[in-house]
């Protein structure tokens, strides 16, 4: 038989104080206490073994500390399947972009993780559904590069279809879809912009992504 009583750093005789033990009880539990934590609890007589074991019952049980299980935003599914994909445009743009200009994709995905980790939505499901709408956003962005930021085609159209993208080997979220969700209109427009039009562009960019974020995730509107 081990020792019954849990290690511990000190005796909690104040407790049996303060629960009406007297002074000869309180004393002959921390001597005991003292050996059994040197000796281990199978060297004490009968008689010990059971005071200190009704000694035990009536100290409150130690808690553990709570750990926090709470989820970075970084590790959310939503935030992660952005990440994704700017990965793979990052790629793309590599081998398919001119060093001079810029992707507007790149510029929409990476405004848009650098707010959530701003404003570090909860990115559960009321979040999410609203998140849904953003294609929407980047689609009105899309357009409005070509109408106010002399943003051209590029000549290779990125595949934004994630069945293909994931045939890679990479661990993908079973719930992730396509960034242009069903809308094949944006499939074929993959716009770029020299430096100067890429800089102004972003500014708008960031300000309709916050507006939408704050105006629409739940989490944020209680939060702000």
């Amino acid at each position: 038989m081990g020792n019954l009583l849990n290690k511990e750093s000190s005796h909690r005789s104040h407790e049996l104080k303060a629960i009406g033990w007297n002074t000869e009880e309180i004393t002959r539990y921390e001597e005991l206490w003292e050996y059994s934590q040197r000796w281990g609890l199978i060297n004490l007589e009968r008689e010990d073994r059971q005071f200190l074991r009704k000694a035990e019952k009536l100290i409150p049980k130690l808690q553990p500390k709570k750990t926090s299980n709470k989820k970075s935003i970084e590790e959310k599914s939503y935030y992660l399947w952005l990440n994704f994909y700017l990965n793979k445009l990052k790629t793309f743009s590599n081998l398919h972009v001119p060093k001079e200009m810029f992707s507007v994709w790149e510029i929409m995905i990476k405004e848009e993780l650098n707010l959530l980790k701003k404003y570090n939505p909860v990115m559960g499901l009321p979040d999410s559904i609203k998140a849904k709408e953003l294609y929407k956003v980047r689609e009105i962005l899309i357009q409005n590069s070509f109408n106010n930021y002399e943003a051209r085609n590029c000549d290779t159209f990125f595949d934004f279809d994630i069945e293909k993208i994931s045939s890679e080997g990479e661990v993908i979220g079973k719930s992730w879809k396509s960034l242009v969700e069903s809308d094949s209109s944006q499939k074929d427009k993959f716009p770029l912009l020299n430096q100067k039009n890429s800089e102004e562009f972003k500014i708008e960019t960031l300000k309709i992504l916050e507006e939408f974020m704050i105006s629409n995730y739940p989490s944020l509107k209680d939060n702000l």
